[in-house]
C-alpha cells in the first residue's frame, strides 16, 4: 500500500470515529442495534440518516440563529446538478448555478 492510499484509509477512520464520538455525545437514547458502535461504511442509508441527524439539526440551528442558510442538492426538486436548495428558516429556493459560479433564483419552494 503507498502512502497516499494511506491517508486516505486513515483519513476515512478519522472521520468515522468524529462521527462515532459526537453521535456519542449526542444520542440518549439506545435502539436495537447500537449504531454508535458501527463503521458508517457497514450503515444502511437510514442508519447513517439517524447517525448524523443530531450534527445536521446543530449546524441547522446555528445557520438559521446567524439569518444564513443551508445549501444542499435534492434530487428530489433538483432537476439537474447545476441547481441547488437554499434553505432558510423560513422558506427554500431553488438556485441554478451557471458556468461561471454565480447563482440565480429560480423559484421559492
Amino acid at each position: 500500500m503507498n502512502y497516499k492510499n494511506l491517508r486516505t484509509h486513515e483519513n476515512f477512520i478519522l472521520l468515522n470515529n468524529y462521527i462515532c464520538m459526537r453521535t456519542l455525545q449526542s444520542m440518549s437514547s439506545k435502539t436495537v442495534k447500537d449504531l454508535r458502535l458501527v463503521s458508517v461504511f457497514e450503515l444502511s442509508d437510514e442508519e447513517l440518516t439517524e447517525r448524523l441527524r443530531p450534527t445536521y439539526e446543530k449546524i441547522k440551528r446555528e445557520a438559521f440563529e446567524k439569518n444564513s442558510y443551508l445549501t444542499y442538492y435534492d434530487p428530489i426538486n433538483c432537476p439537474t446538478t447545476a441547481h441547488a436548495v437554499h434553505e432558510y428558516r423560513d422558506r427554500k429556493e431553488l438556485m441554478w448555478i451557471d458556468g461561471a459560479g454565480k447563482e440565480h433564483l429560480v423559484k421559492i419552494l
